[in-house]
């Protein structure tokens, strides 16, 4: 019987299987005392090890998910970057150099490295939002992820809901992330782990986050360049080679510091500003609903009112989940439309429920039918989807002009109710796209931003119709105008 092939390797995995040593020549490992260390021994069970680049993070990841392995057999670890490149230049080959073949060997084909004792580091990346999905069924013991302010938060609570065991040496979840404070995901993580609110989370602190986000023991631990002693001996001027990259680029990578958000589209949001508590809606208000379709990734409905005669739009509810099928997502809008007595003047959908092809190429009714069907007589419209136009109106309608003392002189024109906590979340999150300095980057959770700029480009194409106005905004709030 012919012997099954082996997965290919790319000539440099060969290369490195060639130079790969037999046994162990010393510890494999060598951690430096502070902060490497203070991560290796963490119990903590969401612990994140940020800041400075070069500060050892990557390797600490490593040699944690080594001791892991050799410490519990049959352990199973996922270990993750962005992308599959990212994941071979800083964890696969370097991993093949750092570890023996008598301890792990590595196949090719699975992206997985194998122990002596039955425990594995499955290698995987989640390039796309909603890849994360195909991880579905998957329970690791144990999750690693490198540069975590590269993922949504959406991807890291869906993996970190894939860490569980019923193993009976299980020591509990344990999931260890490293990342310079840089990258899509920078805001999420620093409200995580780095800051409550505006003031600083004390460095080090190991304590419970609050049930609605998990209950899970956290800590931060700060990165300085000046920890990785190895580097400081081999490069001492590593720090100074960073100063010729743009202030906040340095200040991220060679300070580690926190306190900024390069890249950021929206830079006037303030939750301050911007968001509110909900109150009744008039009935006089002017109401839409607009959808973005996702399946595997978040789908969002997001319903919007207008004062009459006003360019000011109020964001009053939100719907928002993955993995939920287009009729519930219909029934689930429909119902509670219905219960609230919304006299909806148009329902303006994703332009991808229009289409008549489904993905295998078949003709088939567009999604948008049900949609028709089910709000009936309220008529459907297919959103705008003009990207630039809509943030640049976005931007326009969230701008605001401040005084003295920090009065708000000019309030802005769109006010987000915080019974729509996606929206608040990710609206401020987005970054700006690297080739296109008017769009925003697409790899980010941008579901409830695209379905607010499919409504306001909708609902704000022209001025406001009718006779004298009824409502006006003041920097005391909405009042009205007894005409």
């Amino acid at each position: 019987m012919a012997r099954p092939s082996r997965p290919r390797l790319s000539s440099q995995q060969q290369a490195l299987r060639g130079q790969q040593s037999q046994q162990p020549q010393g510890p494999l490992y060598k951690i430096h005392k502070g902060p490497q260390l203070a991560f290796m021994m963490s119990s903590a069970e969401e612990l994140l090890y940020g800041g400075a680049a070069g500060g050892g993070k990557s390797l600490a990841l490593r040699a944690w998910a080594v001791a892991y392995c050799m410490k519990y057999p049959g352990a199973l670890i996922g270990l993750f970057r962005r992308s599959y490149r990212e994941l071979e230049d800083t964890h696969i080959l370097t991993l093949q150099k750092e570890v023996p073949l008598s301890i792990a060997t590595y196949s090719a084909g699975s992206h997985n490295f194998t122990f002596f004792n039955g425990s594995m580091i499955q290698c995987r990346y989640a390039e796309h939002e909603e890849d994360v999905r195909t991880y579905e069924t998957t329970e690791w013991d144990a999750l690693l992820i490198d540069e975590v302010t590269h993922f949504s938060e959406y991807q890291y609570v869906f993996l970190v809901s894939r860490v569980r065991s019923t193993k009976p040496w299980w020591p509990g979840r344990r999931i260890r992330c490293a990342a310079t404070p840089t990258g899509i995901g920078m805001p999420w993580v620093k409200a995580r782990w780095v800051y409550k609110g505006e003031e600083p989370i004390e460095p080090n602190l190991v304590w419970r986050a609050p049930l609605d986000e998990g209950g899970f023991t956290r800590q931060f631990i700060p990165a300085k360049v000046q920890d990785n002693t190895t580097l400081m001996r081999t490069d001492p001027h590593y720090i100074d080679a960073l100063r010729a990259l743009p202030e906040e680029e340095y200040r991220a990578k060679a300070l580690g510091d926190w306190s900024i958000f390069s890249g950021q589209f929206f830079t006037r949001w303030r939750p301050e500003v911007h968001t509110m508590e909900s109150f009744d809606i008039p009935p006089d208000w002017e109401r839409w609903l607009g959808i973005d379709y996702g399946f595997n990734a978040p789908y969002c409905a997001l319903w919007v009112a207008r004062p009459p005669n006003t360019e000011t739009a109020f964001v009053y509810r939100e719907h928002y989940g993955a993995g939920i099928e287009s009729n519930e997502q219909i029934r689930r809008a429909y119902q509670v439309s219905k219960d609230a007595a919304d006299k909806l003047r148009g329902v303006i959908l994703d332009p991808s429920l229009f289409g008549h092809i489904n993905v295998k190429g078949e003709r088939v009714s567009p999604i948008s039918d049900d949609w028709k069907r089910a709000f009936h007589p309220v008529p459907v419209y297919a959103a705008n989807n003009d990207r630039v136009p809509g943030w640049k109106l976005i931007r326009e309608m969230i701008n605001w002009t401040s005084g003295p003392g920090g009065t708000i002189l000019v309030p802005p024109r769109l006010f987000v109710f915080n019974t729509c906590p996606n929206l608040i979340r990710t609206l401020p999150a987005l970054a700006t796209d690297k080739l296109n300095p008017e769009d925003v980057n697409t790899k980010m959770e941008d579901h409830a931003p695209d379905c607010i700029r499919y409504l306001l480009m909708h609902a704000f194409r022209g001025p406001g119709k009718g006779g004298a106005i009824r409502y006006r905004m003041t920097p005391q709030g909405l009042v009205v105008v007894r005409s």
